[in-house]
């Protein structure tokens, strides 16, 4: 989990008022937010479905937010007002605790405690408040795709089909660059020698696959690249769309090697080599973990193996002796995870 991302709609009767908000946020830091408040009379223009991905969100959040200033001149003092009040809130409880107890909730899956979270926020605004809430776990890998899915949804309404056709970029590994809402910049501010941070999408010729699996045989397999890559900016080149601009990149990958991509101008990508490494890290990290579970899996069924084995050879007056066996097998297996866990945090 790299982000915590909560929605929430709201509703007062009280008050007569309803609204859309969201809460996103690095794991463990202070979150992003914002809302839009209408009178209830004008509810049916908060068409927003909670359940949406973080990109669709965050899209149809804007144009409604858009929409609704433009057509509800009162909305756009409500909503500030409440803004107002959510930012004291949240000042008053520390931003880095607040982000700290929704990662928790969010990452422990805790829905109940999600929706204690936000219903204690509106609490104090009006009685009796009605709250929704969505959230999800979301990481870089899921934003980046999500924002290429969109890309390539345009593309043919974008007329940008013929440029991947070019000699000079046809036959190129297609990367996509690990998408920062929160601390990443566009690609606009990338000079060339700057490392870029991505995932390869589409190796284009199974040689290229080869090829990648020998310069970085941890980040590949046969399924494709299961974890992130380090590069150098080689070029980028600004493409007019029908309805925005966009860059082309080139990126050395490695050995002379050139990956391309398009990305759209206003996305913010990760920038931050420390970012980057704890990404990495955290992925090994998971891995590990999936290790360790494996193990300790294995584990318990060959003891429970044995143990059946154990309870046809002997006489039932050994039963205590069965249970004084497992009890040894559990601490030994406890204590070889423990180990190994301690030499892994180490190194």
């Amino acid at each position: 989990m790299d982000f915590y991302f909560v929605k929430y709609r709201l509703k007062s009767r009280v008050t007569a008022e309803e609204g859309i908000g969201f809460f996103f946020g690095k794991a463990n830091e202070e979150p992003e937010y914002d809302l839009v408040i209408v009178p209830s009379r004008h509810a049916n223009y908060l068409s927003v479905d909670l359940s949406l991905e973080y990109t669709s969100f965050m899209k149809l959040f804007n144009e409604v937010k858009n929409r609704v200033f433009a057509q509800i001149p009162e909305s756009s003092d409500l909503s500030r007002e409440f803004l107002t009040y959510l930012r004291n809130y949240v000042t008053r409880k520390g931003s880095q605790i607040f982000g700290a107890e929704i990662t928790a909730a969010v990452r422990d899956n805790d829905a109940d405690l999600v929706q204690y979270i936000i219903s204690e926020i509106f609490k104090e605004w009006a009685p009796k408040i009605e709250i929704t809430v969505d959230f999800k776990q979301v990481n870089y890998e899921e934003i980046s795709a999500e924002n290429f899915m969109q890309l390539w949804e345009e593309f043919d309404d974008e007329g940008l089909a013929e440029v991947i056709k070019r000699p000079d970029v046809a036959d190129l590994p297609e990367i996509f660059p690990l998408v920062d809402p929160v601390r990443g910049r566009t690609l606009a501010e990338f000079d060339l020698g700057d490392q870029l941070f991505f995932v390869v999408l589409n190796v284009r010729k199974p040689e290229n696959l080869e090829r990648l699996k020998t310069l970085y045989p941890k980040h590949f397999t046969e399924r494709g690249n299961v974890l992130p890559l380090a590069g150098t900016l080689l070029g980028k080149e600004l493409l007019k769309g029908k309805r925005r601009e966009y860059f082309l990149v080139k990126v050395d990958i490695g050995e002379g090697m050139i990956g391309r991509g398009i990305i759209p101008k206003s996305v913010k990508i990760m920038s931050e080599m420390n970012r980057y490494q704890e990404k990495v890290d955290s992925v090994q990290q998971r891995k590990w973990d999936e290790k360790i579970a494996e193990m300790v899996k294995e584990g318990s069924q060959e003891k429970e193996k044995k143990l059946e084995q154990h309870q046809t050879r002997v006489p039932k007056e050994s039963h205590k002796s069965d249970f004084l066996l497992a009890f040894l097998m559990s601490l030994l297996l406890l204590g070889i995870v423990l180990i190994v866990s301690y030499f892994f945090m180490e190194f």
